[in-house]
């Protein structure tokens, strides 16, 4: 599943947010670039699953879009600790996955300009300044959009 939105210029071919999310299983992995406001970009990268015993949304992450450790745990709306641990070899390959995809599949990057563009494939698909898949749902992206992440990009929930 994905989300791209772009800069509301309508010439524009630069990327204003992308948010790539993965269910496996019980877990939704999330990773994510945009932009956090003032020309800075901010990334993004999660594990979240439903815990029985405790009865709430669960949460590992990073802000990175491609971490090497779990930076910070989160009960429901509440960040309850910073582990920095290690992420398993199999959220690892999840993780790379999706990185993979959001930079071989969605987007470009010029290093000289440090601008990132969406390719023209998608581009060319966007109805406005969105493009998501079809079997898009922002479901856990709502939660942590509005509590956790530093993205200029917010959704309601």
């Amino acid at each position: 599943m994905f989300y791209i939105a772009k800069f509301s210029q309508q010439s524009s071919d630069q990327l204003h947010s992308i948010i790539i999310k993965k269910v496996v299983g019980e877990i939704t992995y999330v990773s994510a670039i945009g932009y956090g406001g003032g020309g800075v970009f901010e990334e993004f990268c999660g594990k979240f699953y439903w815990d029985e015993a405790e009865e709430g949304l669960v949460g590992l992450f990073s802000i990175f879009h491609d971490p090497d450790e779990w930076e910070n745990k989160s009960f429901e709306l509440d960040i309850i600790d910073e582990p920095f641990e290690l992420i398993s070899e199999n959220d690892k390959g999840i993780i790379n996955q999706m990185t993979e995809e959001i930079w071989n599949k969605y987007l470009k990057y010029d290093e000289q300009s440090d601008i990132r563009y969406i390719r023209q494939e998608f581009l060319e698909k966007m109805e406005g300044d969105l493009l998501f898949s079809k079997d898009w749902d922002p479901d856990v992206v709502d939660l942590i959009s509005n509590n956790f992440w530093g993205l200029s990009l917010t959704f309601d929930w």
